[in-house]
């Protein structure tokens, strides 16, 4: 579970610091920093995934304002009931448009267990005797990509392979049906963020666990007339993913790139919540409700809210400017997102307003009176 984000330098994210919850709501007007966060995470994963730095950041994330180069980013996660906290820093070279690895930092338990200064790594390692992390070898490593996805399981660094998995398994999507591929010619264990190789993602899942197939096809009967399942049948060297309806009182074939954007979007939908229930950790979802009614998303959410208050180690953030979705995910914990005329974003708990729902408070305009010169990134 990701408990804390910490972002400086990137975009309009300045000294920006955000306390997460199990389930939660985002909410704010458009361009007020929710998909930046979103992205800043999807970076990190691509970096801890191996990617190499400059493939992922750009010398255009940096705050336009500011004249300083280097990006400081950090997270503190909660993992099988142990803190961990992670800092990098990238440095950007605006002239030569580059990014490296200035320093990175890994810390479980309050201890380093993995650090990188610009020069050498030092690996750390778990004392078979105390429990505790010791420093372990150090060596000169490139700053080209982080070292983390590259260094082998052994029996004495188990923190630093249960960071890496756990950050493998974090869901951060905003899909979008209309991109979504149909072909999958292979597998794959990441979900783009706009969903475009949902075939290809769905293909690796189903492998791996086929339990969340066969529980959203269930739950997809409930919510989309007719459906029955969802397969992937041969296509040459390839495996086209397609949608079996009872229609007309006889199973049709109907290939998933033929079904209206509001069937895709639920199907991706429910592929991920029990993608999340069975083999991920964390979802980060902007906007779910595009594409869908309020009588097709709303047993989503229900069990969604439902699915992390059974399994203390699922998280569920969701981004909306729907009201229904508004009123219904309002638990005490949301975030409101705004810009400050300074132009970064600063945050505060959602305010209630008496005799208002959460969403009438926010078509009022009254959910951000108070002056936003008032309020300073937390």
């Amino acid at each position: 579970m990701i408990k804390k984000i910490y972002a400086d330098n990137f975009r309009c994210l300045v000294n920006f610091q955000l306390d997460l919850q199990a389930n939660q709501l985002w909410l704010g007007s458009n361009g007020t920093g929710k998909s930046s966060v979103v992205d800043l995470l999807c970076k990190v994963q691509r970096v801890l995934d191996g990617n190499n730095v400059g493939d992922v950041f750009s010398p255009d994330d940096l705050t336009l304002w500011q004249s300083k180069n280097t990006q400081s980013i950090g997270i503190a996660m909660i993992i099988d009931g142990d803190p961990y906290d992670y800092e990098l820093a990238i440095e950007c070279d605006r002239r030569q448009r580059l990014c490296r690895v200035q320093q990175e930092h890994l810390r479980w338990k309050g201890k380093s267990f993995f650090r990188f200064d610009g020069r050498e790594a030092h690996l750390y390692r778990v004392n078979r005797d105390s429990g505790e992390a010791e420093e372990g070898t150090q060596f000169g490593a490139d700053w080209a990509r982080s070292l983390i996805p590259s260094i082998a399981e052994r029996n004495d660094n188990g923190p630093l392979i249960q960071f890496r998995q756990s950050v493998n398994k974090w869901l951060l999507v905003h899909p979008i049906p209309a991109l979504v591929e149909d072909l999958a010619t292979g597998e794959t264990r990441r979900l783009l963020p706009n969903a475009q190789n949902f075939a290809q993602w769905y293909r690796h899942a189903f492998q791996e666990n086929p339990g969340i197939g066969y529980e959203a096809w269930e739950a997809l009967k409930d919510v989309l007339p007719g459906f029955q399942s969802l397969s992937l049948k041969e296509s040459g060297d390839s495996r086209k993913l397609t949608t079996t309806f009872r229609l007309g009182g006889r199973d049709c074939n109907i290939s998933f790139g033929d079904l209206s954007d509001g069937q895709r979007q639920l199907i991706i939908l429910y592929v991920i919540l029990y993608s999340l229930k069975h083999s991920h950790s964390v979802l980060l979802i902007d906007e779910p409700d595009n594409f869908v009614s309020l009588r097709e998303i709303q047993p989503w959410v229900q069990e969604l809210q439902d699915l992390c208050q059974e399994k203390d180690d699922r998280q569920a953030i969701v981004i909306s400017h729907h009201p229904e979705i508004i009123n219904k995910m309002v638990n005490g914990t949301e975030i409101l997102f705004s810009r400050s005329d300074a132009g970064h974003i600063v945050t505060k708990n959602y305010p209630v307003t008496d005799g208002l729902t959460a969403a009438e408070t926010m078509a009022r305009g009254w959910e951000d009176e108070q002056s936003l010169s008032d309020h300073t990134p937390l």
